[in-house]
């Protein structure tokens, strides 16, 4: 492969994008832990309260499937969310020992806070691109998803 990338074809220049996620996500995750601090939820638990800002209620498989994460981990920090009083719990009535967990006054004040300092930092970021770019990015990692995810048949 080569190192000047004008001279990459498009596909080492994806390759080199592909290579590039681990450093990303580490950093990605990095900052969001540099963020939360003082917040009183580490990245986990504020990944549990984001999808309850979008699916108002949902069980705790439901929730491990949105996140694409371990169940394990997913029961513990739901069991730490309730405990800390940053979720409730609400009977599912298809199922007697089933219940949807939803979001606290409390905590959805402090997602829905930590959301709009981060949209407004990526709101300052985004304007480095065009419409276009942006768009262009997310087909890209939407596709490149679908194509890693395992079952996906390729």
């Amino acid at each position: 492969m080569s190192d000047d990338k004008e001279d990459m074809s498009p596909a080492e220049m994806l390759y080199a994008g592909i290579q590039m996620t681990r450093i990303l996500l580490r950093n990605i995750t990095s900052r969001l832990e540099a963020d939360l601090n003082g917040t009183g939820i580490g990245v986990g638990e504020r990944a549990i309260l984001e999808v309850l800002i979008s699916v108002p209620q949902a069980t705790g498989p439901e929730i491990t499937q949105i996140l694409q994460v371990k169940r394990q981990l997913v029961g513990r920090l739901l069991k730490e969310l309730i405990e800390r009083g940053l979720l409730k719990t609400i009977p599912n009535p298809k199922h007697r020992t089933s219940h949807f967990y939803v979001l606290t006054k409390e905590s959805r004040d402090l997602i829905e806070g930590i959301r709009a300092t981060e949209m407004a930092r990526i709101g300052e970021f985004a304007s480095c691109f065009t419409p276009e770019e942006i768009r262009g990015y997310y087909a890209v990692q939407t596709k490149l998803d679908a194509v890693m995810t395992p079952g996906s048949g390729r």
